[in-house]
C-alpha cells in the first residue's frame, strides 16, 4: 500500500516509526508548519523530525484542504493515514486517495470525540481506554470503525505513558486494518451517535488546579497534563507546574491550598478531600525539580497558600 501519512505531536511520530517497519510504502509526510517557542526559536515537531530522519518528503500547510489539493493528488496514494494530524479535512481531501482516509484515534470511539482524548479519559478517572481505527468521515470521528483494542489505565499512568501505550496497539492495529483492506476484506461497522461524548482542546482554564477539588481528582488532573499542558497552580504570585504528585487520603486542618507540610519527608498540599503530595515542580522561569531540591532552594514553606 503507498500511504501518505498525516501527523504532527510524538503521538504521530510513535505511529509512524511503527508503520515505517511494515512492509508497506510511506511515500510522504503531512504535518502543521513549524511553531514559534522560547526566544523565538523555531520548534520543529516530532513528526518532521522523524521524517527528516528517515528521508521522507514532508509537506507542511497552514490549512491542508485550502493548500494542499493539488500536491497531494500528485502523490496518488492508495490511502491517507491520520494521527493526531491536528486539521480538519475536507470531503475533497477525503477522497484522493484510492481506499480513503483512516484515523488511529486514542479512544474508544465513539466516546471521546475530539482533540484530547487520552487527557480526559484520565482526568475523568478511567480504568480503561483503548484506540479506535477508523475511516475518517466528514464529521469530526464520526466515521465507521475498522477495529478497536483496550488498554488498562495504570494508577501511575500519565498521558505521556499512556500515548506511548496506544501508538503502539493502534500501530498494530492499523497494519491489521490496511493488509484487510489491500485484500478487499476489511469490514466496517457504523458508530453508534447515541453514545458520543466530545472532548474540547485543553486550555488554562482545565490546566488551573482547583485546590477545593478532591486530591484524587487533582491527582488524576497533573497525571493528565504530564508531559502538556502541565496542571499549574501559583506560588506567591509565580506560576508554579505541578508534573508529578502523590494522592493522600489524610488532610491537616486548613484551607485548601494550604502547604501543610514542608520539609525532606514531603512537600504536602490541602486539597478539599485528603491532601497531596507534590513529587515533581516547576517556577516560572525554573528548572523541572523533585521536591526536595525546590524545598532547598527555600522557594516555598509551610503556611503558604497556593493558587492565590
Amino acid at each position: 500500500m503507498k500511504i501518505v501519512f498525516f501527523g504532527t505531536p510524538q503521538f504521530g511520530a510513535d505511529v509512524l516509526n511503527n508503520l515505517l517497519k511494515t512492509n508497506h510504502t510511506v511515500s510522504a509526510v503531512v504535518c502543521q508548519p513549524d511553531s514559534l517557542g522560547n526566544r523565538n526559536k523555531v520548534v520543529v515537531c516530532p513528526v518532521k523530525q522523524l521524517a527528516l530522519q528517515q528521508g521522507l518528503p514532508c509537506l507542511q500547510f497552514e490549512k491542508v484542504s485550502k493548500q494542499g489539493i493539488d500536491e497531494l493528488k500528485q502523490l496518488d496514494a492508495d490511502v491517507f493515514v491520520t494521527a493526531a494530524f491536528g486539521q480538519i479535512l475536507s470531503q475533497e481531501i477525503l477522497s484522493l486517495p484510492r481506499y480513503g482516509v483512516f484515523n488511529v484515534h486514542g479512544s474508544l470511539l465513539p466516546k471521546y470525540r475530539g482533540a484530547a482524548p487520552v487527557q480526559f479519559s484520565i482526568m475523568n478517572g478511567d480504568e480503561i481506554t483503548g484506540v479506535t481505527i477508523m475511516k475518517t468521515a466528514l464529521a469530526m470521528d464520526s466515521g465507521p470503525i475498522a477495529a478497536q483494542t483496550q488498554l488498562k489505565i495504570e494508577k501511575e499512568d500519565n498521558a505521556c505513558d499512556v500515548l506511548k501505550k496506544l501508538a503502539d496497539l493502534g500501530s498494530e492495529k492499523l497494519c491489521e486494518v490496511l493488509d484487510l483492506l489491500e485484500k478487499g476484506n476489511l469490514t466496517l461497522r457504523e458508530q453508534d451517535e447515541k453514545e458520543a461524548t466530545y472532548c474540547k482542546k485543553i486550555d488554562n482554564s482545565i490546566s488551573f488546579i482547583d485546590w477545593s477539588k478532591s486530591a484524587q481528582e487533582i491527582f488524576n488532573l497533573i497525571r493528565a497534563l504530564n508531559p502538556n499542558p502541565v496542571a499549574y497552580t501559583f506560588l506567591n504570585g509565580n506560576v508554579f507546574k505541578i508534573y508529578k504528585s502523590e494522592f493522600c487520603e489524610n488532610r491537616i486542618e486548613g484551607e485548601n491550598g494550604l502547604v501543610a507540610s514542608c520539609d525532606k519527608n514531603g512537600l504536602i498540599v490541602n486539597c478539599g478531600k485528603g491532601s497531596l503530595k507534590l513529587l515533581s515542580v516547576q517556577i516560572a522561569g525554573g528548572k523541572v525539580l523533585n521536591f526536595k531540591d525546590f524545598i532547598n532552594g527555600r522557594k516555598i514553606k509551610t503556611g503558604d497558600i497556593l493558587g492565590k
